[in-house]
Protein backbone atom coordinates (compact mmCIF):
# COMPACT_ATOMS: atom_id res chain seq x y z
CA UNK A 1 0.00 0.00 0.00
CA UNK A 2 1.17 3.28 -0.98
CA UNK A 3 1.74 5.88 2.03
CA UNK A 4 -0.40 8.25 1.25
CA UNK A 5 -3.60 5.36 1.54
CA UNK A 6 -2.62 4.90 5.27
CA UNK A 7 -4.80 7.06 7.84
CA UNK A 8 -3.07 8.58 10.57
CA UNK A 9 -2.86 7.00 14.11
CA UNK A 10 -3.58 10.33 16.24
CA UNK A 11 -7.14 10.40 13.68
CA UNK A 12 -7.66 7.35 15.20
CA UNK A 13 -7.56 7.83 18.36
CA UNK A 14 -9.21 11.23 18.01
CA UNK A 15 -12.57 9.39 16.08
CA UNK A 16 -13.14 6.83 19.02
CA UNK A 17 -12.83 9.55 21.66
CA UNK A 18 -15.95 11.72 20.08
CA UNK A 19 -17.84 8.00 19.77
CA UNK A 20 -17.46 7.01 23.32
CA UNK A 21 -18.02 10.62 24.43
CA UNK A 22 -21.47 10.33 22.09
CA UNK A 23 -22.47 7.00 23.57
CA UNK A 24 -22.08 8.03 27.33
CA UNK A 25 -24.06 11.07 26.91
CA UNK A 26 -26.83 8.64 25.41
CA UNK A 27 -26.58 6.58 28.58
CA UNK A 28 -26.39 9.37 30.75
CA UNK A 29 -29.88 10.49 28.78
CA UNK A 30 -31.33 7.34 29.38
CA UNK A 31 -30.79 7.04 32.64
CA UNK A 32 -32.23 10.46 33.33
CA UNK A 33 -35.36 9.51 31.25
CA UNK A 34 -35.71 6.06 33.32
CA UNK A 35 -34.82 7.91 36.18
CA UNK A 36 -38.12 10.43 35.66
CA UNK A 37 -40.20 7.84 34.52
CA UNK A 38 -39.94 6.15 37.69
CA UNK A 39 -40.27 9.37 39.86
CA UNK A 40 -43.70 10.24 37.19
CA UNK A 41 -45.04 6.94 37.86
CA UNK A 42 -44.55 6.38 41.69
CA UNK A 43 -47.99 7.16 43.47
CA UNK A 44 -48.23 10.99 44.77
CA UNK A 45 -48.58 11.24 48.52
CA UNK A 46 -52.30 12.63 49.60
CA UNK A 47 -51.79 16.59 50.38
CA UNK A 48 -52.38 17.60 54.08
CA UNK A 49 -56.00 18.11 54.80
CA UNK A 50 -57.15 22.31 54.15
CA UNK A 51 -58.12 24.09 57.60
CA UNK A 52 -61.96 24.41 57.54
CA UNK A 53 -63.06 28.00 57.95
CA UNK A 54 -65.24 27.39 60.72
CA UNK A 55 -65.48 25.14 63.88
CA UNK A 56 -68.62 23.85 66.15
CA UNK A 57 -68.43 25.85 69.47
CA UNK A 58 -71.91 23.87 70.92
CA UNK A 59 -73.92 25.46 73.89
CA UNK A 60 -74.48 24.38 77.21
CA UNK A 61 -77.40 24.65 79.69
CA UNK A 62 -76.64 27.64 82.17
CA UNK A 63 -80.13 26.53 84.18
CA UNK A 64 -82.56 23.95 84.47
CA UNK A 65 -85.66 23.62 86.31
CA UNK A 66 -87.81 21.03 86.37
CA UNK A 67 -88.63 18.44 83.61
CA UNK A 68 -85.95 18.77 80.28
CA UNK A 69 -84.82 16.61 78.42
CA UNK A 70 -82.08 15.92 75.45
CA UNK A 71 -81.89 13.74 72.31
CA UNK A 72 -79.08 13.80 70.89
CA UNK A 73 -78.71 13.98 67.02
CA UNK A 74 -79.16 10.45 64.74
CA UNK A 75 -80.33 8.98 68.02
CA UNK A 76 -83.95 7.80 69.22
CA UNK A 77 -83.68 8.04 73.52
CA UNK A 78 -84.34 10.99 75.42
CA UNK A 79 -81.70 11.51 78.11
CA UNK A 80 -82.37 13.79 80.92
CA UNK A 81 -80.86 17.58 81.08
CA UNK A 82 -77.78 18.13 82.96
CA UNK A 83 -75.35 21.57 83.21
CA UNK A 84 -72.52 19.21 82.07
CA UNK A 85 -74.55 18.87 78.33
CA UNK A 86 -72.99 20.54 75.56
CA UNK A 87 -75.51 20.33 72.97
CA UNK A 88 -74.22 20.02 69.10
CA UNK A 89 -75.90 20.65 66.03
CA UNK A 90 -79.61 18.68 65.36
CA UNK A 91 -79.84 17.97 69.27
CA UNK A 92 -83.03 18.60 70.24
CA UNK A 93 -84.74 19.63 73.46
CA UNK A 94 -87.64 19.58 75.13
CA UNK A 95 -89.29 20.92 78.60
CA UNK A 96 -92.23 18.88 80.29
CA UNK A 97 -94.82 20.80 82.14
CA UNK A 98 -93.31 23.61 84.80
CA UNK A 99 -90.14 22.97 83.27
CA UNK A 100 -87.30 25.79 82.55
CA UNK A 101 -84.37 25.68 80.44
CA UNK A 102 -81.58 28.72 79.67
CA UNK A 103 -79.27 27.85 76.72
CA UNK A 104 -76.02 30.11 76.86
CA UNK A 105 -73.92 30.25 73.23
CA UNK A 106 -70.60 30.84 73.66
CA UNK A 107 -70.71 34.09 72.12
CA UNK A 108 -73.35 35.11 74.71
CA UNK A 109 -76.34 34.32 73.31
CA UNK A 110 -79.14 33.11 75.54
CA UNK A 111 -82.42 31.45 74.61
CA UNK A 112 -84.44 30.76 77.84
CA UNK A 113 -87.15 27.83 77.07
CA UNK A 114 -90.63 28.20 78.73
CA UNK A 115 -92.70 24.92 79.84
CA UNK A 116 -94.33 22.36 77.30
CA UNK A 117 -91.70 23.42 74.31
CA UNK A 118 -89.37 21.89 71.85
CA UNK A 119 -86.47 23.30 70.04
CA UNK A 120 -84.01 22.16 68.04
CA UNK A 121 -80.36 23.23 67.77
CA UNK A 122 -79.64 24.37 64.08
CA UNK A 123 -76.19 25.73 64.04
CA UNK A 124 -73.22 26.91 66.92
CA UNK A 125 -70.51 27.94 64.60
CA UNK A 126 -67.24 30.68 64.70
CA UNK A 127 -65.63 31.44 61.68
CA UNK A 128 -61.56 31.04 62.64
CA UNK A 129 -60.68 33.61 60.63
CA UNK A 130 -63.28 36.90 61.01
CA UNK A 131 -64.00 35.16 64.46
CA UNK A 132 -67.82 35.69 63.45
CA UNK A 133 -70.23 33.43 65.86
CA UNK A 134 -73.17 32.13 63.94
CA UNK A 135 -76.19 30.18 66.13
CA UNK A 136 -79.58 28.87 65.21
CA UNK A 137 -81.96 27.48 66.72
CA UNK A 138 -85.94 26.26 65.66
CA UNK A 139 -88.68 26.39 67.76
CA UNK A 140 -91.43 23.37 66.46
CA UNK A 141 -93.46 24.55 69.55
CA UNK A 142 -93.94 26.64 72.76
CA UNK A 143 -92.50 29.61 73.96
CA UNK A 144 -89.23 31.07 74.27
CA UNK A 145 -87.25 34.22 75.50
CA UNK A 146 -84.42 35.01 73.63
CA UNK A 147 -81.72 37.67 74.16
CA UNK A 148 -78.45 38.49 72.03
CA UNK A 149 -74.92 39.45 73.12
CA UNK A 150 -73.71 42.89 73.06
CA UNK A 151 -72.41 45.08 69.17
CA UNK A 152 -68.79 44.10 70.09
CA UNK A 153 -68.98 40.50 69.27
CA UNK A 154 -69.01 39.81 66.15
CA UNK A 155 -72.16 37.20 64.57
CA UNK A 156 -75.61 36.48 63.76
CA UNK A 157 -78.33 34.80 65.21
CA UNK A 158 -81.72 32.81 63.53
CA UNK A 159 -84.42 31.46 65.16
CA UNK A 160 -87.34 29.49 63.07
CA UNK A 161 -90.49 28.34 63.20
CA UNK A 162 -92.88 26.06 60.91
CA UNK A 163 -93.98 29.57 59.65
CA UNK A 164 -91.00 31.70 60.03
CA UNK A 165 -87.21 32.45 60.06
CA UNK A 166 -86.24 35.74 62.03
CA UNK A 167 -82.57 37.18 62.19
CA UNK A 168 -81.93 39.08 65.28
CA UNK A 169 -79.35 42.03 65.48
CA UNK A 170 -76.88 41.84 68.29
CA UNK A 171 -78.45 43.55 71.41
CA UNK A 172 -81.89 42.25 70.86
CA UNK A 173 -83.86 40.95 73.42
CA UNK A 174 -87.96 39.55 72.54
CA UNK A 175 -90.19 36.77 72.92
CA UNK A 176 -91.50 33.98 70.31
CA UNK A 177 -94.47 31.81 70.76
CA UNK A 178 -95.14 29.12 68.47
CA UNK A 179 -98.41 26.84 68.44
CA UNK A 180 -98.88 23.19 67.82
CA UNK A 181 -100.32 24.73 64.17
CA UNK A 182 -96.95 26.49 63.41
CA UNK A 183 -98.76 30.06 64.32
CA UNK A 184 -95.96 32.21 65.31
CA UNK A 185 -96.03 35.41 67.41
CA UNK A 186 -93.20 37.16 67.45
CA UNK A 187 -92.19 40.28 69.89
CA UNK A 188 -89.06 42.41 70.04
CA UNK A 189 -88.63 44.19 73.50
CA UNK A 190 -85.53 45.72 72.76
CA UNK A 191 -83.06 46.13 69.66
CA UNK A 192 -84.58 45.23 66.12
CA UNK A 193 -84.62 42.18 63.93
CA UNK A 194 -86.10 40.99 60.92
CA UNK A 195 -88.83 38.19 59.70
CA UNK A 196 -88.91 36.41 56.77
CA UNK A 197 -92.38 34.35 56.70
CA UNK A 198 -92.62 31.06 54.50
CA UNK A 199 -94.54 32.70 52.11
CA UNK A 200 -91.94 35.40 51.48
CA UNK A 201 -92.94 38.12 53.18
CA UNK A 202 -89.90 40.29 55.17
CA UNK A 203 -91.04 42.60 58.06
CA UNK A 204 -88.62 44.71 59.89
CA UNK A 205 -89.00 45.01 64.40
CA UNK A 206 -87.60 47.58 66.12
CA UNK A 207 -87.97 48.05 69.89
CA UNK A 208 -91.67 47.57 71.50
CA UNK A 209 -93.05 45.90 68.13
CA UNK A 210 -94.12 42.50 66.93
CA UNK A 211 -96.08 40.53 64.51
CA UNK A 212 -98.46 37.72 64.19
CA UNK A 213 -97.81 34.91 61.07
CA UNK A 214 -100.82 32.47 60.99
CA UNK A 215 -100.08 28.27 60.34
CA UNK A 216 -100.25 28.91 56.20
CA UNK A 217 -96.96 31.59 56.85
CA UNK A 218 -99.09 34.85 56.27
CA UNK A 219 -98.02 37.76 58.23
CA UNK A 220 -100.71 40.24 60.05
CA UNK A 221 -100.20 43.74 60.41
CA UNK A 222 -97.20 45.04 62.29
CA UNK A 223 -98.45 46.16 66.08
CA UNK A 224 -96.48 48.42 68.48
CA UNK A 225 -95.92 47.02 71.74
CA UNK A 226 -96.90 49.03 75.31
CA UNK A 227 -93.33 49.79 77.16
CA UNK A 228 -92.15 48.33 80.16
CA UNK A 229 -93.75 49.28 83.33
CA UNK A 230 -91.19 50.44 86.41
CA UNK A 231 -91.52 48.84 89.69
CA UNK A 232 -91.86 50.80 92.38
CA UNK A 233 -92.50 48.53 95.73
CA UNK A 234 -92.03 46.77 97.47
CA UNK A 235 -88.19 47.50 97.13
CA UNK A 236 -85.84 45.02 95.42
CA UNK A 237 -84.15 42.79 97.77
CA UNK A 238 -86.39 44.19 100.56
CA UNK A 239 -87.12 42.13 103.68
CA UNK A 240 -90.67 42.40 105.28
CA UNK A 241 -91.48 41.16 108.68
CA UNK A 242 -95.12 40.52 109.78
CA UNK A 243 -96.39 39.43 113.60
CA UNK A 244 -98.98 37.55 111.85
CA UNK A 245 -98.32 36.17 108.25
CA UNK A 246 -101.88 34.70 107.54
CA UNK A 247 -103.57 38.42 108.18
CA UNK A 248 -101.01 40.11 106.59
CA UNK A 249 -101.37 42.05 103.35
CA UNK A 250 -98.14 42.86 101.00
CA UNK A 251 -99.12 45.56 98.55
CA UNK A 252 -97.25 45.05 94.96
CA UNK A 253 -97.36 48.83 93.36
CA UNK A 254 -95.74 49.80 89.97
CA UNK A 255 -96.14 53.00 87.73
CA UNK A 256 -98.42 52.99 84.83
CA UNK A 257 -98.17 52.80 81.38
CA UNK A 258 -99.40 55.06 78.94
CA UNK A 259 -101.68 53.38 76.67
CA UNK A 260 -102.56 50.29 78.82
CA UNK A 261 -105.41 48.72 79.94
CA UNK A 262 -104.70 46.48 81.98
CA UNK A 263 -101.42 44.97 83.45
CA UNK A 264 -99.85 41.20 83.77
CA UNK A 265 -98.50 40.59 87.02
CA UNK A 266 -96.77 37.06 88.03
CA UNK A 267 -95.27 35.98 91.26
CA UNK A 268 -93.50 32.84 91.96
CA UNK A 269 -90.74 31.30 94.24
CA UNK A 270 -88.87 31.10 91.62
CA UNK A 271 -87.13 33.56 89.30
CA UNK A 272 -87.96 31.05 86.42
CA UNK A 273 -91.66 31.83 86.95
CA UNK A 274 -92.31 27.93 85.59
CA UNK A 275 -94.80 27.47 88.17
CA UNK A 276 -96.55 30.87 89.40
CA UNK A 277 -98.12 31.50 92.22
CA UNK A 278 -99.80 34.25 90.57
CA UNK A 279 -100.06 34.59 87.16
CA UNK A 280 -103.14 37.44 86.87
CA UNK A 281 -103.96 38.89 83.47
CA UNK A 282 -105.75 42.38 82.89
CA UNK A 283 -105.26 43.74 86.53
CA UNK A 284 -106.49 46.63 85.96
CA UNK A 285 -104.83 48.84 89.08
CA UNK A 286 -101.45 49.67 89.22
CA UNK A 287 -101.46 47.94 92.27
CA UNK A 288 -102.20 44.14 93.78
CA UNK A 289 -102.59 42.91 97.27
CA UNK A 290 -101.25 39.50 98.37
CA UNK A 291 -102.50 38.14 101.14
CA UNK A 292 -101.45 35.26 103.75
CA UNK A 293 -98.38 34.49 102.07
CA UNK A 294 -96.08 32.17 104.14
CA UNK A 295 -92.68 33.27 105.36
CA UNK A 296 -90.13 32.96 102.43
CA UNK A 297 -88.35 34.66 99.27
CA UNK A 298 -90.66 35.37 96.17
CA UNK A 299 -89.76 36.70 92.61
CA UNK A 300 -92.27 38.99 90.91
CA UNK A 301 -92.72 41.01 86.92
CA UNK A 302 -95.32 43.16 85.55
CA UNK A 303 -96.18 43.65 81.50
CA UNK A 304 -98.67 46.25 80.27
CA UNK A 305 -101.36 44.92 77.57
CA UNK A 306 -102.87 47.75 75.51
CA UNK A 307 -106.73 47.95 74.28
CA UNK A 308 -105.98 45.56 71.59
CA UNK A 309 -104.72 42.50 74.03
CA UNK A 310 -100.76 42.85 72.73
CA UNK A 311 -98.72 42.27 75.59
CA UNK A 312 -95.07 44.52 75.93
CA UNK A 313 -92.40 43.13 77.72
CA UNK A 314 -91.98 41.92 81.57
CA UNK A 315 -90.23 44.71 84.02
CA UNK A 316 -86.92 43.52 85.30
CA UNK A 317 -87.44 40.97 87.94
CA UNK A 318 -87.78 42.10 91.93
CA UNK A 319 -87.24 40.02 94.90
CA UNK A 320 -88.60 40.55 98.20
CA UNK A 321 -88.96 38.27 101.52
CA UNK A 322 -91.39 37.75 103.94
CA UNK A 323 -90.65 36.82 107.97
CA UNK A 324 -92.41 36.45 111.28
CA UNK A 325 -91.95 39.00 113.46
CA UNK A 326 -92.04 38.72 117.19
CA UNK A 327 -95.40 39.17 119.01
CA UNK A 328 -95.89 42.42 120.34
CA UNK A 329 -97.37 44.00 123.36
CA UNK A 330 -100.72 43.07 124.37
CA UNK A 331 -103.64 45.43 122.81
CA UNK A 332 -106.29 46.72 125.42
CA UNK A 333 -109.57 45.30 124.82
CA UNK A 334 -112.60 46.87 126.67
CA UNK A 335 -116.44 45.37 126.39
CA UNK A 336 -118.71 47.81 127.16
CA UNK A 337 -121.85 46.71 126.05
CA UNK A 338 -122.66 42.67 124.69
CA UNK A 339 -126.39 42.58 124.38
CA UNK A 340 -128.65 39.81 122.55
CA UNK A 341 -131.65 41.20 121.29
CA UNK A 342 -133.26 37.97 119.32
CA UNK A 343 -130.58 37.20 116.81
CA UNK A 344 -129.18 40.02 116.63
CA UNK A 345 -125.97 40.82 119.39
CA UNK A 346 -124.88 44.27 119.85
CA UNK A 347 -121.41 44.57 120.53
CA UNK A 348 -119.69 48.08 121.79
CA UNK A 349 -116.11 48.74 123.22
CA UNK A 350 -112.61 49.80 122.15
CA UNK A 351 -109.16 48.23 121.81
CA UNK A 352 -106.02 49.80 120.27
CA UNK A 353 -106.38 51.73 116.63
CA UNK A 354 -105.64 49.98 113.66
CA UNK A 355 -105.74 46.33 115.51
CA UNK A 356 -107.76 43.48 114.37
CA UNK A 357 -110.90 42.48 115.65
CA UNK A 358 -113.11 39.48 115.69
CA UNK A 359 -116.12 37.83 117.37
CA UNK A 360 -116.43 34.41 116.59
CA UNK A 361 -114.16 34.37 113.80
CA UNK A 362 -116.14 37.06 112.36
CA UNK A 363 -114.05 40.32 111.76
CA UNK A 364 -115.66 43.75 113.31
CA UNK A 365 -114.61 47.19 112.11
CA UNK A 366 -112.30 48.94 114.10
CA UNK A 367 -112.57 53.07 113.82
CA UNK A 368 -109.50 55.33 113.86
CA UNK A 369 -109.97 55.77 117.72
CA UNK A 370 -110.14 52.45 118.06
CA UNK A 371 -113.65 52.11 119.31
CA UNK A 372 -115.75 49.33 117.80
CA UNK A 373 -119.85 49.21 117.71
CA UNK A 374 -121.29 46.70 115.42
CA UNK A 375 -124.66 44.80 115.31
CA UNK A 376 -124.24 41.24 114.14
CA UNK A 377 -127.10 38.17 113.33
CA UNK A 378 -126.15 35.17 115.65
CA UNK A 379 -127.92 32.08 116.61
CA UNK A 380 -131.27 32.66 118.88
CA UNK A 381 -129.95 31.58 122.47
CA UNK A 382 -126.19 32.50 121.89
CA UNK A 383 -124.68 32.54 125.88
CA UNK A 384 -121.25 33.65 125.08
CA UNK A 385 -118.98 34.80 122.45
CA UNK A 386 -115.18 35.35 121.70
CA UNK A 387 -113.73 38.32 121.37
CA UNK A 388 -110.09 38.82 119.74
CA UNK A 389 -108.54 41.56 119.30
CA UNK A 390 -104.33 41.33 117.32
CA UNK A 391 -102.35 44.50 117.26
CA UNK A 392 -100.07 45.65 114.05
CA UNK A 393 -97.27 44.54 116.06
CA UNK A 394 -98.65 41.07 116.91
CA UNK A 395 -99.87 41.20 120.15
CA UNK A 396 -102.96 39.11 120.83
CA UNK A 397 -105.85 40.21 123.58
CA UNK A 398 -109.12 37.42 123.89
CA UNK A 399 -111.58 37.60 126.17
CA UNK A 400 -114.66 34.66 126.44
CA UNK A 401 -117.48 37.16 127.58
CA UNK A 402 -121.30 35.97 128.61
CA UNK A 403 -123.60 37.79 126.42
CA UNK A 404 -127.17 39.67 127.84
CA UNK A 405 -130.14 38.63 126.82
CA UNK A 406 -132.61 41.56 126.31
CA UNK A 407 -136.55 41.00 126.01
Amino acid sequence: MAPHDKQPRGESIEWFTVRYRTIALAGLALLVAAVGGLLFLRPRPTPPPVAQPEVQTGARFSSIEGSVQVKRAGTLEWLPASRATVLRQNDLVRTGPGGTAEIRFEDGFVFSVRPDSLITVEESTQNTVSREQRVGLSIQSGEANFQTPARGVPGRATISTPTVRTTAERETAGNIQVAESGETGLRIFRGQGEATTRTGQRIALASNEGVKVNAAGAAGAKVALPVVPQLTAPPHQTEVAYPDLAQAVTLLMWNGVAGASGYRVMVDYSPSFARPLYDRHGQRATQMELRGLEAGTYYWKVAAIDASGSEGGFSDMWRFSLTKAPPGPVPPLSVETLELKGNVLHARGRTEPGASLTLDGERLEVQSDGSFNEFLTVDTGTASVTLRSTSVRGGVAEQRRRVTIVN
